[in-house]
């Protein structure tokens, strides 16, 4: 028998040449569509029909989405966040949501830092004032003097908190989640509450916040 999966996840269908063999392999045929950055309740309606499976991006599978889909059996999401498939008709109508948790962590993590290191040594602006020409020193901090907090200690935030003791920061953390002992004697991360680390940033402690 031979399985038919939409592939509409953008950053896969660059790269879907890799995979190619293994599509092979498990006698699947791949439909690809044409895609910008995801597909619409209305667009998704014109592929789906005939298709046992999808590896999407942040496509709507809504309830109208779905209930066209006669043969659908399981949902892929090329990333972590499945918030723009309705679970609730998934779970009735039997069709299996999967994602990847973790898989973009490391690289997400390391725009963190980059934005943190942008903002907290000013180079942008550095960059700009030599591009026209001006050679001044703009003020700045390094991350070390830096106090950083992480709303929502996940997978990608425990990434970035590794990163930024590397940096010799201070880490502060806040989640619903109890922190595993053993990360935080890893990263020295301090666990606080939304209104503590509210206040150490109207102290005007110099540091940064990312949510």
């Amino acid at each position: 028998m031979k399985w038919k999966v939409l592939v509409s996840a953008p950053y896969m269908q660059l790269v879907i040449d890799r995979f190619r063999k293994v599509f092979n392999d498990y006698n699947i045929e791949i439909v690809i569509p044409p895609i910008n950055e995801r597909l619409e309740e209305e667009e998704l309606l014109a592929w789906v029909g005939e298709v046992d499976g999808a590896i999407c991006g942040d496509d709507r599978f809504t309830e109208k989405a779905l209930r066209s889909a006669l043969k659908l059996k399981v949902i892929s999401k090329w990333g972590t966040g499945i918030d723009s498939i309705d679970l609730e008709t998934c779970r009735e109508l039997g069709i299996a949501v999967r994602n990847t948790p973790n898989a973009f962590s490391e690289p997400v993590a390391d725009s963190v830092i980059g934005y943190m290191l942008c903002f907290a040594r000013n180079l942008p602006w550095m960059d700009r004032k030599m591009r026209e020409g001006i050679w001044h020193k703009i003020p700045s901090r390094a991350l070390r003097e830096c106090t950083l907090g992480i709303i929502g200690v996940g997978n990608v935030g425990k990434t970035v908190a590794r990163r930024a003791i590397c940096f010799g920061m201070r880490v502060l953390g806040n989640d619903i989640v109890e922190m595993p002992e053993e990360f935080q004697t890893e990263t020295g991360i301090h666990m606080v509450s939304k209104d503590e680390a509210k206040h150490i940033y109207e102290k005007g402690a110099e540091q940064l916040i990312i949510c």
